[in-house]
């Protein structure tokens, strides 16, 4: 076995930061870190918001934050197509944990609690890939459903029932 092989297997960071930069020392002082850090073989692509406007209006995570809350939102820090970090730089540490967490395989719940997620809805599919995926073609994330679910005609008791019966209306 070679060192290759023991190293381990980590997930790419990409990062959106402003151009030009609110704080010119603090940009550089994180593009030293992140340097260093893709030095190490950490997968970290960095987009600069005049060099790379493309990026900023093809990751659609990205575009939709920004277009949302603005410039203020950048740096924007994404592991894969989830939005990890915004409005401020990532620590080193906080870069080598989200690319060891976004590499590690995680655990299948059992059916039961695979049934409905957090939402009290069934967990929408996640395809991998990140936002470099995106652009060698793969399909960005499906949109989330919105609105609530048709109840046809039966009562919504969620609103006026006090103990007393059925409100009539």
């Amino acid at each position: 076995m070679t060192d290759a092989d023991d190293a381990p297997q980590l997930a790419g960071l990409d990062i959106f930061l402003p151009s030009p930069p609110p704080d010119v020392e603090r940009q550089e002082s994180f593009l030293d870190e992140a340097a260093a850090l893709a030095l190490d073989g950490q997968p970290i692509t960095v987009y600069l918001q005049d060099e790379d406007a493309w990026a900023f209006e093809e990751c659609e995570p990205v575009r939709a934050l920004m277009e949302s809350a603005g410039e203020a939102v950048l740096p924007v820090t994404l592991l894969g197509l989830d939005i990890v970090v915004s409005g401020t730089y990532p620590t080193t540490s906080q870069m080598q944990r989200f690319a060891q967490a976004g590499a590690t395989e995680r655990a299948k719940p059992s059916a039961a609690a695979a049934a409905c997620g957090p939402g009290g809805a069934a967990p929408l599919p996640r395809e991998a890939g990140g936002f470099a995926a995106q652009l060698m073609g793969a399909a960005p994330a499906a949109p989330r459903p919105t609105g609530g679910p048709d109840i046809g005609g039966r009562r919504n008791l969620m609103g006026g029932d006090t103990g007393d019966g059925l409100p009539q209306h």
